[in-house]
């Protein structure tokens, strides 16, 4: 039997209509998408989440870690927040986050290994006292005295600034803690110290410092850790006027060369041992800012 050729078309129609019917539903299926996270090496510990969930950071694909989104609409973008607390040492915390737009069936790399300029990570250490005669050290290495305003921006339990005020006759001592338990802590320490009119203490972020904290400031005492210090620089060469001096129990400001270094030793009371403890201290010229500043190679300092 023939068929005739209108026959034989309207068949092609079909045919065309069939394919571009599947094609259509296939642009309209959902599809998971896949963001690679990429994270510093050990022994470094990492901890992912992303939208507030967890991610096990030892799910790899190809030895990277991956999270796999649920299925997404086709042809719109999803966001998801990703966060990553990195942990170098037993007392830093880096939290870094990262906001991501992302389609269906779409692979995105986000790099959590690096710093971004543009988004600044909290930072976050844990307390650990300084010894009260390395504090007098570090009093007499910034050569605190009467006229001085001396500031800790982790206070802990304020000893620093008590020492300061008390002993070398600052004229007047601040500090911050980010924690509360220890702002109440210091508070305490302060009343019992009888030095309220002097000492002021209250809750705040070591990296949110302004003009305000800072400008009257002529001895910053720390104990905070490589990472931290280094990103409380730039506010002190921002806020601090010159001739300010910091002064810090081991830890470094990056590559900034300090104008002294010494070395103490001091008895451990509860060891019944000799302990070393390395102290720096720095003063403000004002050319910081512009990039003018003696520098050494951090690597050259033990952390």
């Amino acid at each position: 039997m023939l068929t005739s050729r209108p026959t034989i078309f309207a068949a092609f129609i079909v045919l065309l209509v069939g394919f571009a019917t599947n094609a259509a539903n296939a642009q309209d299926k959902k599809a998971q998408a896949t963001i690679k996270l990429l994270i510093p090496e050990l022994p470094t510990k990492t901890f992912l989440k992303v939208d507030g969930k967890d991610v096990d950071v030892a799910a790899t694909k190809d030895g990277d870690r991956m999270f796999i989104t649920p299925p997404l609409e086709p042809g719109t973008t999803t966001k998801y927040k990703i966060e990553a607390k990195i942990v170098p040492n037993n007392y830093t915390e880096i939290f870094r986050i990262r906001n991501v737009v992302i389609k269906a069936g779409e692979e995105l790399t986000v790099d959590l290994a690096k710093k971004d300029g543009k988004i600044k990570d909290d930072v976050r250490v844990r307390w650990v006292p300084t010894p009260e005669s390395v504090v007098r050290d570090m009093c007499e290495l910034a050569k605190i005295g009467k006229e001085d305003i001396v500031m800790d921006p982790g206070c802990g339990d304020a000893i620093m600034i008590i020492t300061a005020v008390r002993d070398y006759k600052a004229m007047k001592g601040k500090g911050t803690d980010i924690d509360q338990d220890r702002v109440k802590e210091s508070q305490k320490s302060v009343e019992m110290a009888g030095l309220k009119d002097k000492i002021t203490i209250q809750e705040g972020n070591a990296l949110k410092l302004t003009a305000e904290d800072l400008g009257d400031v002529t001895v910053l005492m720390l104990y905070m850790g490589n990472e931290l210090n280094s990103r409380l620089r730039p506010l002190i060469w921002e806020h601090m006027k010159p001739g300010s001096r910091i002064v810090s129990h081991r830890f470094i400001m990056d590559d900034w060369k300090p104008d002294k270094t010494i070395k103490v030793t001091h008895e451990d009371e509860f060891e019944e041992s000799l302990e070393e403890f390395t102290l720096h201290v720095w003063s403000v010229t004002g050319k910081e800012k512009m990039g003018i500043y003696p520098k050494i190679d951090p690597e050259t300092i033990d952390e």
